[in-house]
């Protein structure tokens, strides 16, 4: 391969992406994994800090929540012909969430959850081809989000939120032409809000409709990149051993949802999200401390996408809740732009789970698995248009939640 070409595979630092449809990460909850992410505009609970934070000001009291989600995904790719799968590992996933009724009108929240992640190492990647573009990658954002919702009147919610997240980021390459290895590593923390909405119409008491827009989060990562062999390679590789700086836009997005009770145990929802990745265009590289060092731009050519979503929940009795849920979530990746972190074309979800409840306590178990479709096609024009597929990716995920009410 041309030093050219290697020194744009490895230079596409701190690209953010994950182990699904995009970077979007959406098991907030046992509630939410369980009803495949369905619960915009049904029941409140505090995990609606992540999902529509309007639904904070029906809670009363003060309340908590912990969340636990385990992910285990699978996959396999092939470029060039030449094919690897994923090592077995499982990754692990906390939330947290606590809300307060400041006033009859007004309620206060803060949530801690993960919306952005992605972790995976590839078997036998020194004699891989794909390590030429990363053989392992690990992915962990925190979103701390303060928020406040206020009960405007008898039918309408309204809440805005604040959104602190951090990231941090790992990506080992391989490169089989210099019989050298790469590891970069870079975190940051950035801005970014969501405003939200729950209607619940008097003339149409069965009903109610929620939604919430996520504005771009512009990240600056800060890190390194380092040789394993120590060595340094001019340009056009321009590979060393230093610090340097990644520039990336995370999308923005609007989810919209429908609930209808059906009886006064019986409930069903609906829900759209749509995400703008059109705005990721690309990656901006550049060392730091050294101006007359040359920009790397990785083009991705992500698409707009959305994900559908149905869930239902039976309550058996006071303490006792069944609850069910599917997704379609469609992938951004472009076809003729693949590469070796996202091993996924679009995705159905079939979902399961229940909660227990009382007066004080709950707790929520949810399962989801997640059945991803195989994809054909090529590497970019920098990655020399190598023939990329992905097949036999899947991911099981559970989710468990523990709330308590003071």
């Amino acid at each position: 391969m041309k030093i050219k070409q290697l020194a744009v595979l490895v230079l596409s630092v701190l690209a953010v992406n994950s182990y699904g449809a995009g970077f979007a990460l959406y098991e907030y909850s046992g509630r939410t994994t369980a009803m495949g992410g369905a619960v915009m505009a049904s029941d409140a609970e505090p995990a609606a800090l992540a999902t529509n934070p309007s639904l904070i000001a029906e809670l009363d009291r003060v309340q908590v929540q912990a969340s636990a989600t385990l992910v285990r995904p699978e996959a396999t790719t092939t470029i060039a012909g030449n094919t690897s799968s994923f090592e077995d590992e499982t990754f692990f996933l906390p939330s947290a969430y606590a809300t307060a009724k400041l006033s009859e009108q007004i309620s206060f929240g803060i949530g801690a959850f993960t919306r952005y992640g992605l972790g995976g190492k590839y078997k036998n990647y020194q004699t891989w081809t794909g390590s030429n573009l990363a053989y392992e990658v690990n992915l962990e954002t925190i979103s701390i989000t303060p928020t406040i919702a206020v009960h405007a009147s008898d039918e309408w919610s309204l809440a805005m939120g604040l959104e602190a997240m951090t990231i941090d980021f790992t990506q080992k390459m391989y490169m089989q032409a210099l019989s050298d290895s790469f590891k970069i590593h870079g975190t940051g923390v950035a801005w970014g809000g969501n405003y939200s909405f729950t209607y619940r119409p008097n003339w149409a008491e069965r009903w109610s409709i929620g939604g919430m827009y996520r504005t771009k989060v512009k990240q600056e990562l800060s890190g390194y990149v380092r040789t394993a062999s120590g060595n340094t390679y001019p340009a056009p590789l321009n590979m060393k051993n230093a610090d340097a700086l990644g520039y990336i836009t995370l999308p923005d997005s609007i989810s919209f949802g429908t609930a209808f009770r059906a009886t006064d145990n019986w409930t069903l929802e609906a829900g759209i999200v749509g995400t703008f990745w059109s705005s990721y265009d690309q990656i901006l590289i550049e060392y730091k401390n050294e101006f007359t060092s040359p920009d790397i731009k990785n083009q991705k050519k992500y698409k707009d996408v959305i994900r559908v979503n149905f869930g239902t929940e039976y309550k058996i009795n006071q303490n006792w809740t069944v609850r069910a849920g599917y997704t379609f979530d469609q992938s951004p990746i472009n076809d003729h732009y693949m590469d070796t972190l996202v091993p996924a074309d679009d995705r159905h979800l079939l979902s399961t789970g229940i909660g227990y409840r009382t007066d004080t306590w709950s707790a929520d178990l949810g399962y989801s698995h997640i059945f991803i479709k195989d994809l054909s096609g090529t590497t970019s024009a920098q990655y020399s248009n190598l023939p990329a597929k992905y097949t036999d990716g899947s991911s099981d995920v559970i989710s468990f939640t523990f709330g308590y009410k003071f």
